[in-house]
């Protein structure tokens, strides 16, 4: 890798961090480039513009998401199983989370939504796309292994998962309490054991 692409991934690196919890269009260029610890030109120098940059450290933060997840389904042998792994997983994006600040695809959905990058909304929406689109692939290979019921909606399905965990993220957001998040794992444990598999338990 070459000097100045070792800067820029370095860059995006530490403004991807900050961005997660301040806000990726909110985040000043003052607040970059104390950051980066470059100036203002030397910034430039690597990056066309400041969407540019909010582009990039999207993708960094959604890149540590995936990994995150990932990692946590590769050791689960059954869709339920992995199902239950992707809520823990998704539920592990925190303070103390190598994504400190939370759900990188809700933070920047919030800010993409009033217009001021509709290209950052594009990629918030692509994102979300592709976590649904894991989500029911899951419950469609659980229901060809009969893990889950036939007459199970893998679409259905994805959208209700992905909606309570959202759900529960900004609850634990707005009021900085761990009890609501507990709450959605309990009540998505009992859907995906109950309600979605072909043996209850």
């Amino acid at each position: 890798m070459k000097k100045g692409e070792v800067t820029k991934k370095h860059i995006i690196e530490q403004v991807a961090k900050l961005m997660n919890q301040r806000g990726f269009t909110s985040t000043s260029l003052a607040e970059i480039v104390e950051v980066s610890g470059l100036q203002k030109g030397g910034i430039y120098n690597h990056f066309k513009d400041k969407e540019e940059i909010i582009l990039l450290a999207f993708d960094q933060c959604c890149k540590i998401m995936w990994e995150r997840i990932e990692s946590e389904l590769q050791s689960k042998t059954s869709e339920k199983d992995r199902l239950l792994a992707f809520i823990e997983a998704y539920f592990s994006f925190g303070d103390n989370s190598p994504l400190a600040g939370g759900c990188t695809i809700m933070n920047a959905g919030v800010e993409a939504d009033d217009g001021q990058s509709p290209r950052l909304l594009e990629q918030v929406q692509q994102q979300m796309r592709i976590l649904l689109l894991q989500l029911e692939d899951i419950v469609k290979r659980g229901i060809e292994n009969k893990e889950f019921r036939a007459e199970a909606e893998p679409h259905e399905a994805a959208t209700f998962i992905m909606s309570s965990i959202e759900g529960g993220i900004l609850l634990r957001q707005i009021f900085a309490e761990e009890s609501h998040v507990l709450t959605v794992k309990k009540h998505l444990s009992l859907y995906i054991n109950h309600e979605l598999s072909a043996i209850s338990e």
